[in-house]
């Protein structure tokens, strides 16, 4: 029997009164697929509240049945903008809309609060498809914003230090086509051979042949971007008796490697890599006034475009807000997302349109007011350590 037939009838029993009257129990009971139907279309607060109601109900929402349902269902709706900060040991999560709203107001679709969880935001990847992997102190973790869950991977075994924090980088990638997270696990020592996690699948970590990846080692801190199914990261290729620094690509699905050279602009800064029209790009904000993008052509051949745009802020109200400001990562509208790096009275967003060389101005209420800060007890000042997440969706992945 089955998970999924044996939840069927779990809760077909559980249904039934113990007073013996089967007739009645019948008429009332609510057969299992239109109670998956039912709590599917309930909103992720209301089904992360259900885990508590039984381990009948706690079941329920592990079942790839159901979490297939409910991300089709969610699938439908426009990602949405996660910002974090911590404060006094409790971390805050709240969710935007990300899409344009012609106010330019933009109230929290939903807040929670999290306690002694701050410690492990100090590096972390973007939002991939509903999950965040982050570098902890004592490995790496999975957040899981929706389900409000953390967990923490177990260490690959290797014979050399890779298990040590210091010595690996992780990478989160999604594969849309079989619906599957993947962690990539790169030691900085190129002789060490990657290892890879499929989350969910009660698996273990699965050494990466030698012949089929190219000796390489990541370079900085940045989690990667992960692009229709490629995990694109930076790294030092191997090359004979030298090297060169290179873009490694990872295709989740088939775990094979590439390696993609850089544009001519080589530099020794961290590079922070974006999605543009469903390509890889390189994208170097020096100052608001000058922001610079190199996009991928050709991978086999390794032709890059390079663009210059700059930021119209005459176009908002007070130019003076363009002051203070963190490139954040780009929107699935394909705009480049500006924040601050303090919270003080209030906590907007600039958002730059490549494509239209325009610029938006998105004001985001609840976060900073004297209300908030009187119910949880903040201080009056800056808030500092902000988390911002881009096209996050909503999801039921259990680990």
């Amino acid at each position: 029997m089955d998970e999924q037939e044996e939840n069927r009838t779990k809760m077909e029993r559980a249904t039934h009164d113990n007073d013996g009257d089967d007739d009645r129990c019948q008429r009332d009971s609510i057969p299992f697929d239109l109670a998956l139907d039912i709590l599917s279309r309930l909103p992720p607060k209301s089904i992360a509240r259900s885990l508590c109601v039984s381990k009948l109900w706690s079941s329920f929402t592990t079942l790839p049945s159901f979490t297939k349902l409910f991300a089709t269902r969610r699938s439908a709706l426009p990602p949405s903008l996660l910002v974090t900060f911590s404060k006094n040991l409790k971390r805050f999560v709240f969710s935007f809309p990300q899409h344009q709203n012609p106010d330019g107001s933009y109230p929290p679709a939903y807040i929670y609060q999290m306690t002694n969880e701050d410690s492990w935001f100090w590096n972390h990847s973007e939002s991939v498809h509903g999950l965040v992997l982050i570098k902890g102190i004592k490995g790496s973790v999975i957040w899981n914003p929706t389900m409000r869950r953390f967990t923490t991977l177990p260490s690959p075994t290797t014979n050399t230090n890779i298990d040590k924090g210091s010595y690996v980088m992780s990478y989160l990638g999604y594969d849309p086509l079989e619906d599957k997270h993947k962690v990539l696990c790169v030691s900085k020592q190129d002789s060490e051979q990657p290892r890879v996690l499929t989350l969910g699948a009660q698996e273990s970590w699965r050494v990466i042949s030698k012949g089929n990846f190219p000796l390489h080692s990541p370079i900085g801190d940045h989690h990667g971007q992960c692009i229709n199914g490629i995990l694109y990261y930076d790294a030092y290729l191997r090359i004979g008796d030298g090297g060169e620094r290179r873009i490694m690509s990872f295709d989740v699905r088939s775990e094979k490697f590439t390696s993609i050279k850089l544009p001519d602009f080589y530099s020794r800064l961290q590079i922070h890599m974006i999605p543009y029209k469903g390509r890889v790009a390189i994208v170097k904000v020096a100052s608001l006034s000058s922001i610079n993008l190199w996009i991928l052509k050709d991978g086999d051949r390794h032709i890059w475009k390079h663009k210059i745009f700059v930021l119209p802020l005459s176009e908002i109200d007070d130019p003076l807000r363009g002051n203070n400001l963190s490139f954040s990562g780009v929107s699935d509208a394909g705009e480049l997302i500006f924040t601050r790096w303090s919270l003080s009275k209030s906590f907007y967003i600039l958002y730059f349109d490549l494509r239209s060389n325009s610029i938006r101005e998105a004001l985001f209420e609840g976060i900073v007011g004297d209300d908030f800060r009187c119910r949880y007890g903040l201080d009056k000042f800056s808030i500092y350590s902000i988390d911002v997440f881009p096209n996050h969706i909503e999801s039921l992945m259990s680990l």
